[in-house]
């Protein structure tokens, strides 16, 4: 049997199609408030027509950007880069900290792209929530890698970024267990420091997310990320969003659709693949890969 290609599969994909019980009632303590019921009636519904075709492209995109031949490209730009690239001066004075950083991001945006891959599979039904919350994992470290990647600033400013990365990362192991941690710590941000004074550079603060999609996603980038994260955190205004609400038989209530909305879902995709894309072109211009060879690339 040959393999169904992402092309043929909408034909037949299926989405969960549930409900979930809101209802507003009196709160001795706080006025009217809302509850929310967690019961659910869950059944399969295939895509429409219009929700396929807004799919199916982004799916295919999707396919191209996280194959194993985009894959491999990415690493030889890591390990093989051109001679006189920025890469390999980076390697050659052993000041590699941005783009060492930028791959990890990376490899990390792949994998949660590649679980939204898998969930598209013919075979399986989509998920109400979780694939956003993927997306936002995609989507924070590519732009954490955007950051790192910038084309427009020199690389005195892309050390000073990669130190900046490094700590933030010490700064989050110290949260866990920072009494086992012992002098690690400041041991560590001690030989940053020094590490920033021998090149000329800060060691300067990570910047928010926040400010990361608003700069990098103009326009959409910080209601782009409250979006994702707010079914990360499953927050109801994102899971059960009120415009869907329908009457019930008991006044008290309202039956909410929790049906992932296909056509934003592939928009909020389609957005975080974009970034990834430009990001990857990045890494590898300054890995000395001309633009074409991406381009090449990603057409699979």
């Amino acid at each position: 049997m040959r393999p169904v290609e992402i092309s043929e599969a909408w034909n037949w994909h299926c989405r969960l199609d549930s409900r979930a019980s809101e209802f507003t009632r009196p709160c001795s303590d706080a006025g009217t408030g809302q509850r929310y019921d967690a019961r659910m009636d869950v059944t399969p519904e295939p895509l429409t027509d219009e929700e396929r075709a807004a799919l199916h492209p982004v799916a295919d995109r999707l396919r191209r950007l996280v194959a194993i031949s985009t894959t491999n490209l990415v690493h030889d730009a890591t390990y093989k880069p051109v001679a006189g690239s920025r890469i390999d001066h980076a390697k050659k004075a052993k000041l590699t900290d941005a783009y060492d950083q930028a791959r990890q991001r990376l490899v990390s945006a792949e994998d949660h792209l590649r679980s939204v891959l898998i969930l598209l599979a013919p075979d399986v039904l989509l998920p109400q929530f979780s694939m956003f919350t993927l997306i936002r994992g995609a989507a924070v470290a590519t732009v954490h890698a955007r950051h790192l990647l910038d084309p427009i600033i020199d690389e005195s400013v892309r050390l000073e970024r990669g130190l900046s990365a490094r700590q933030l990362n010490l700064e989050q192991l110290q949260k866990v267990h920072p009494e086992i941690q012992g002098s690690h710590f400041d041991d560590r941000i001690e030989h940053l420091r020094k590490r920033a004074n021998a090149s000329g550079v800060g060691l300067v603060r990570w910047p928010t997310d926040t400010w990361l999609f608003d700069t990098y996603m103009p326009e959409v980038g910080k209601l782009y990320f409250q979006y994702l994260s707010g079914y990360a955190h499953s927050l109801p205004w994102a899971q059960i969003p009120m415009s869907r609400a329908q009457p019930s038989d008991d006044p008290d209530y309202s039956l909410v659709p929790t049906y992932v909305d296909v056509k934003t879902l592939a928009a909020v995709l389609n957005g975080a693949l974009s970034l990834y894309d430009e990001t990857i072109g990045f890494y590898l211009g300054h890995g000395g890969y001309p633009a074409m060879v991406w381009a090449e690339a990603k057409k699979g």
